[in-house]
């Protein structure tokens, strides 16, 4: 029981005396603008369990002109420890825009998906769509 009241006492001491937490906070259109316009991106997330999921590694190269192109890998692991890999490409436009109150990109690729992605911004200033996601930039975009 003693080391029960310890702990208490120092997670309380944590939430009193530690710096406030910062929620998310949904960007301007133009920070928008400012960090993807003519950006290669790499975007990386995990569907599935950790040991049989399957990984999504994302290039995208969002131009000036609002397309985009996209290179995308996957890697998936099955019940038998092999490996099994897919490559894609796909093309289109992306609009930074806003729906419903929220800033976001929504984007319409050449073979009719179409899609709403709200973006928020964390206190480090990373961009955040979802839990498992993350968003690196790669350098200047290569468009025509």
């Amino acid at each position: 029981m003693k080391y029960y009241a310890v702990f208490v006492f120092m997670v309380l001491t944590q939430f009193m005396c530690g710096e406030p937490l910062n929620a998310q906070v949904n960007p301007s259109v133009d920070e928008l603008h400012r960090f993807f316009n003519n950006q290669q991106l790499l975007i990386t997330y995990r569907e599935g369990e950790v040991l049989y999921g399957t990984y999504y590694f994302l290039e995208v190269h969002y131009c000036p002109n609002g397309y985009y192109g996209l290179y995308g890998n996957t890697v998936k692991r099955t019940v038998l420890g092999n490996e099994q890999k897919s490559n894609w490409q796909e093309y289109g436009s992306w609009k930074i825009t806003t729906q419903n109150g929220v800033n976001g990109i929504f984007y319409a690729a050449t073979n009719g998906n179409r899609q709403f992605y709200p973006l928020y911004k964390l206190a480090n200033g990373d961009l955040f769509i979802r839990e498992g996601v993350t968003i690196v930039k790669k350098g200047t975009a290569i468009c025509q």
